[in-house]
């Protein structure tokens, strides 16, 4: 439990039950109550000890959470909460079957956490899924050797997810303006995160060359290319 200001008393927040989950193939929306009204905090992952997504909503006492763009036939964990403290656990199925063809959506709908304010606590959207691996690999007949070389860098349960992760970097690279590098020459993106270390390098039309972790604190300034901001961009988001 955690100690929550309602008005001007200290009052402890407890979870009223347990959390409730509604599925689709693609979507889920998890809702919990709390006696005292406090912040919406959902976190989940398809690994229950690593809980690497997360989802926020406003202050009340019915908290709603929507997640979208999940995988068919997946089991997800969970944990729900306030922005403090960890109330309570859980997990959903989502059901089986191939997800119905259709455009894929903008690179603002794709962002990992959507906060939404208000009283009412309306359900955060939250995109998970990056587009299918052929859509975002430069050349496919390499991607397992850079898996086999770098997937541990990131977890990487496969060859696909290690090349989701690369995308989903250079969108989120795009989104927070990291350090970004264009070789002229040849058109190549070189992205760099000085938190976490993580390098990506792109081809002219945004897919992924190569994607890991140097070893090297001078590699990034020895990168050749010219600083260009996500605005100078050309390619498509997707």
């Amino acid at each position: 439990m955690i100690a929550c200001l309602v008005g001007t008393l200290l009052h402890a927040v407890e979870l009223i039950g347990k959390p409730q989950t509604e599925t689709t193939a693609n979507s889920a929306t998890i809702r919990w109550r709390t006696d005292v009204e406090c912040g919406t905090r959902l976190q989940f992952g398809v690994n229950a000890t690593t809980l690497n997504g997360k989802a926020e909503g406003g202050v009340t006492r019915d908290h709603a959470i929507q997640l979208e763009a999940l995988t068919p036939g997946t089991t997800y964990y969970f944990s729900v909460g306030s922005a403090r403290a960890k109330l309570g656990t859980g997990s959903f199925t989502t059901a089986g079957g191939a997800t119905a063809a259709g455009p894929h959506p903008s690179l603002i709908r794709r962002v990992l956490n959507v906060i939404t304010p208000g009283p009412k606590a309306e359900p955060a959207v939250v995109q998970v899924q990056a587009p299918p691996t052929r859509e975002t690999w430069g050349h496919l007949d390499s991607l397992q050797d850079h898996f086999d070389r770098h997937g541990r860098d990131f977890a990487s349960k496969s060859p696909d997810d290690y090349a989701a992760q690369a995308w989903l970097f250079l969108q989120r690279a795009r989104e927070e303006s990291l350090p970004m590098k264009i070789d002229d020459t040849d058109g190549t993106l070189r992205v760099f995160d000085p938190a976490t270390r993580v390098f990506g390098a792109y081809n002219r039309a945004g897919r992924t060359k190569t994607f890991f972790k140097p070893d090297n604190s001078t590699y990034w300034q020895r990168q050749p290319g010219r600083a260009v901001k996500p605005a100078d961009l050309r390619f498509s988001s997707r």
